[in-house]
């Protein structure tokens, strides 16, 4: 009665031995590219927050000197990491930065105007420009010097 239930001329035991699963990756694959691809297309892409700056336009420079604090930077020099500071025709250091701010007349404390070499750091113009919001001025300029 046993014999009855497997199939002709098989026994219980070999019809169970004789076919083992196989597991076909190629669906999975298929589904994670698909996948992948659906990402890709439905992300969208923020800007990166920057600092806005509004450039002057095209033409001749104009003669006026601008009323402001006076921030002149120039290339590091050999083994030196940050170039030389001259504020309004004085060098100063970073720490004495904050108080020159500080102790400046009204009538020029209001912007502060950074004149940087092509060679120095980004970071020693956003040094200053941290100190000087902390000193209150709200307006930060950039300026080019002519070339020689």
């Amino acid at each position: 009665m046993a014999d009855t239930q497997a199939p002709r001329g098989m026994t219980r035991m070999a019809a169970r031995e004789k076919k083992t699963p196989k597991l076909d990756m190629a669906p999975m694959i298929d589904c994670v590219f698909l996948l992948l691809i659906f990402f890709m297309v439905s992300t969208s892409f923020a800007p990166m927050p920057g600092i806005r700056v509004q450039l002057p336009p095209p033409g001749k420079p104009n003669p006026n000197k601008p009323k402001g604090l006076i921030v002149r930077i120039a290339n590091p020099d050999g083994a030196q990491k940050y170039g030389t500071m001259i504020l309004n025709d004085e060098i100063v250091n970073i720490n004495q930065m904050f108080t020159e701010f500080i102790h400046a007349p009204e009538e020029i404390k209001n912007m502060v105007i950074i004149q940087s070499e092509r060679d120095v750091i980004h970071e020693q113009i956003i040094n200053v420009m941290d100190i000087a919001k902390q000193a209150g001025i709200d307006k930060i300029g950039f300026a080019v010097v002519a070339r020689e």
